[in-house]
């Protein structure tokens, strides 16, 4: 068990037969597909095509019916789109995993590395997310030790709501500037309007930063 810190059953219509069954499997099949997409938030098949790289032909056969998909598939699907394979196969049991992506590393130090993209389906790896995360939350690694009192290096930082800067004046937060670069700073007025002092415990203050937006930190996953 990780430790964290807070800061349908289908029914089938018993006078089926073996082709009309499989019909109803296939239906219901393509209908959970469909729903899970919305449900993710992708309005249309081809956003979440072109979301996730899929082939468009093979993923409009999955969903209209067409042509049913296996347990891979499924488990590919089932991911992208937060439900169990088992759901998407079977309709029973729902829920996904308890898990959430890891979308890149925000720098806490000199050095920044690199932060993948918050959108849906981004992520280099999945974590067991805390009991009551958000479907919407998101999770990065700290790189460095500028933060070290607070945030170790190989910590995991979950958070989930994006707000401006000015909203958490003296709070420390996941940052991301309008270059973007991301870092674990404290927020503080800048000398120049429209900037931001970013904070850490033992490395130089980074004056004058402008910031796209910054992140309470919700949750801590201990390297």
């Amino acid at each position: 068990m990780l430790n964290f810190v807070r800061f349908a059953h289908t029914d089938v219509k018993s006078n089926c037969t073996h082709g009309r069954y499989t019909l109803c499997v296939m239906s219901d099949l393509h209908e959970r597909l469909r729903r899970a997409r919305v449900e993710a938030g992708f309005s249309t098949a081809s956003e979440a095509v072109r979301r996730f790289g899929w082939n468009k032909h093979t993923y409009a056969q999955h969903e209209n019916g067409t042509r049913g998909f296996k347990r891979e598939t499924a488990d590919d699907y089932a991911k992208a789109f937060k439900v169990s394979a088992a759901w998407l196969l079977t309709g029973e049991n729902r829920a996904a995993s308890n898990t959430l992506p890891v979308v890149g590393f925000v720098g806490a130090g000199a050095e920044v590395f690199a932060v993948d993209d918050h959108a849906k389906g981004a992520g280099l790896e999945e974590v067991e997310a805390p009991p009551g995360c958000p479907k919407e939350a998101v999770a990065v690694k700290v790189r460095g030790d500028s933060m070290m009192d607070r945030y170790a290096e190989g910590d995991t930082l979950i958070y989930w709501r994006q707000l401006p800067a000015q909203d958490l004046l003296y709070r420390t937060c996941v940052v991301g500037l309008e270059d973007g670069r991301r870092f674990v700073k404290q927020i503080t007025p800048g000398e120049k309007p429209g900037t931001f002092t970013l904070l850490s415990s033992n490395a130089a203050p980074r004056k004058n930063e402008r910031v796209a937006w910054a992140a309470p930190i919700e949750w801590i996953r201990p390297a």
